[in-house]
């Protein structure tokens, strides 16, 4: 199970294990059909020594490929910033897109690791340089001819992209990665195209998608638990989790433009109970 995966010596959480996407013995709890905790690798600190001196949008890059199972919810900050917004509007997004699955990041994490990336940047309400240093004084208000200072909530910081994190954003290509992934493994194309049909009308359970998978004609050698192939999906942006597994939009672009022709060798991108 996925928890297993996630278990110190002692059989405690551990946020540090390392998740192999690969693996074959899954992260789904089959009894609650809903899958295992996402593997978080608290990578801030490396990041940051290892790439203090390369570009931004090299640093980007990087952050996304060693965050590559919260990519989702990184590109959803990205989309919120694309105006300035206040840091606590920023983590209740953040909670927003984090509603139905697990992680150690909250969005003031997220927020310094996009930081530094080169991706967002602090501003102040009217998207100005914020000024770290700029003093404040309190707020003085008079009552019955005495005056008294009023503390003040303090300065606001807000989030906005950057030139690099808005180009980021912009290049973002989900239908490239999940032709990308049909490429690389021709092989398990069925499971794929059926796997996106089967999760078009309503969220599946994992019950329902280890049935599909075990229904399979797969390779010869071929032995995948269904969470292999949804992972894979999840990473391609065409499969989410929230509260079952959903086709997203990107996927069901993929199904009309990259499976148009299935039907013709035999493979149902039509979904069903």
């Amino acid at each position: 199970m996925g928890q297993d995966l996630w278990a110190a010596d002692d059989g405690s959480y551990d946020p540090l294990t390392v998740f192999n996407v690969d693996a074959d013995d899954g992260d789904f709890d089959e009894s609650g059909g809903q899958m295992g905790p996402h593997a978080d690798p608290l990578s801030k600190a490396v990041f940051a020594v290892r790439s203090a001196d390369l570009p931004a949008e090299q640093r980007i890059e990087e952050l996304f490929a060693a965050l590559a199972t919260r990519r989702r919810v990184l590109m959803g900050i990205l989309s919120f910033l694309d105006e300035p917004r206040r840091a606590d509007a920023l983590q209740d997004k953040v909670d927003e897109l984090q509603e139905h699955d697990v992680s150690v990041y909250s969005g003031y994490d997220y927020s310094l690791l996009l930081e530094e990336a080169g991706a967002v940047r602090k501003v102040d309400a009217d998207g100005g340089e914020f000024d770290e240093d700029a003093e404040q004084a309190p707020d003085v208000v008079e009552v019955d001819g005495t005056c008294f200072y009023k503390p003040t909530d303090g300065k606001q910081v807000h989030w906005a992209l950057t030139d690099e994190g808005r180009a980021y954003l912009e290049a973002d290509d989900p239908l490239g990665r999940l032709a990308a992934l049909l490429e690389e493994e021709p092989q398990h194309r069925a499971a794929y195209a059926g796997m996106l049909a089967l999760c078009r009308e309503r969220g599946r359970s994992v019950e329902e998608l280890a049935a599909f998978v075990d229904g399979l004609d797969l390779p010869e050698g071929a032995r995948r638990h269904c969470s292999y192939f949804a992972r894979k999906l999840e990473l391609a942006d065409a499969l989410a989790w929230s509260g079952g597994w959903r086709t997203t939009a990107s996927g069901e672009r993929g199904l009309v433009s990259l499976f148009a022709d299935d039907a013709d060798e035999g493979l149902s991108t039509e979904g069903g109970e």
